[in-house]
């Protein structure tokens, strides 16, 4: 395949997530619960729930089946335009695929444990730019799941027919205020972190080795600084 295949797979992908967690129905199946975060040794370390809190079993996919989602400020290109409110998924997503999904009975849970990074890579294809940002402010855990083993393997066949569709299914959520990192250069450490329109997650992340988009990214985020210096991306 392709980079630039590869690309616009993605960019579709990306879409379609943001589609469904905008338009997924209130889950009455599954509920998440997760402890306190904690920095350690520049890791957010938390521990995830995904609780039946139905009647009956469902069915958790194994592929992105948790994902993690951070609360940007998203900067227009437009200066009339004000800055907005953006949740960017950052962390879950995989490029290896899987269609399997696996029972969790009613009224049983399944536990996971996350090592979440301090920053992760944004990319712009449209201003060629890669650069890092922190993690701070808010984060939403979501995770989907099947209400039958039917509704799974309906969605599987579909999903092995026409790829890169995603699981379309219900979805459960819970946002969590992180914790400051120990070092944090901002005056207000609990901001949302600045992102700029077009900007997304890649994976696999085939930029960061391109010196090019590397040094654009960080001009981009020397630029936002010098904007807004209440806290450096």
């Amino acid at each position: 395949m392709t980079l630039r295949h590869s690309l616009a797979t993605l960019a579709f992908v990306l879409s379609q997530w943001q589609s469904i967690a905008a338009q997924a129905p209130p889950a009455n199946m599954l509920e998440i619960r997760a402890n306190t975060p904690t920095w350690v040794n520049g890791c957010l370390d938390l521990t995830v729930e995904r609780v039946n809190v139905s009647t009956q079993s469902d069915y958790l996919p194994d592929w992105e089946g948790v994902t993690f989602w951070v609360s940007t400020k998203m900067m227009h290109h437009d200066p009339t335009r004000k800055a907005e409110e953006f949740w960017l998924v950052f962390y879950g997503l995989s490029d290896n695929v899987s269609y399997d999904a696996h029972q969790l009975a009613a009224g049983s849970k399944t536990t996971d444990h996350f090592c979440l990074p301090e920053t992760f890579a944004l990319v712009s294809k449209a201003e060629k730019t890669r650069r890092q940002i922190v993690v701070r402010g808010r984060v939403r855990i979501a995770a989907n799941y099947f209400p039958t083993e039917e509704h799974w393997r309906t969605n599987k066949a579909e999903l092995e027919k026409h790829m890169p569709i995603l699981w379309r299914s219900p979805s459960a959520s819970l946002e969590i205020p992180l914790p400051c990192l120990p070092r944090s250069e901002c005056v207000d450490c609990k901001a949302a972190p600045l992102i700029t329109e077009g900007e997304r997650v890649v994976i696999p992340d085939v930029f960061r080795f391109d010196e090019d988009w590397n040094e654009r990214g960080q001009a981009l985020a020397d630029s936002l600084y010098q904007q807004h210096p209440a806290c450096k991306n």
